[in-house]
């Protein structure tokens, strides 16, 4: 998939959670302009930052890199204040979102 594919879907996705390009930057160590960069699609996002990026917004690492989109809409979803988070916050909406996938795929996998 190209770059300006995979960055329009991160665009897309940041703006639907109601996060920041700033706050993502925060998150990923980054600087804001990198983030911008890659949701134009005028530089390649690596695998590693990718994979915490679909961590954060929910999705599976996949959604970004096949081209079919097989799913619309996030596999997980969770509603919280994004203007009272802080920095902090970010890493643990990470962590239950990839929680919550990985229980949804055990599920799937058992035929519950």
């Amino acid at each position: 998939m190209d770059n300006k594919t995979i960055g329009k879907r991160l665009r897309s996705i940041r703006e639907s959670t109601g996060f920041t390009q700033e706050q993502v930057a925060k998150y990923l160590g980054t600087k804001r302009e990198i983030i911008s960069y890659i949701e134009t699609g005028a530089r390649p996002v690596n695998t590693l930052m990718l994979r915490r990026l679909a961590d954060l917004y929910g999705y599976k690492f996949s959604y970004f890199v096949d081209e079919p989109v097989k799913e619309e809409g996030p596999q997980v979803s969770m509603a919280f204040r994004v203007s009272d988070l802080s920095d902090s916050d970010l890493p643990i909406i990470a962590q239950v979102k990839k929680m919550a996938l990985n229980l949804d795929s055990l599920y799937r996998l058992l035929g519950e």
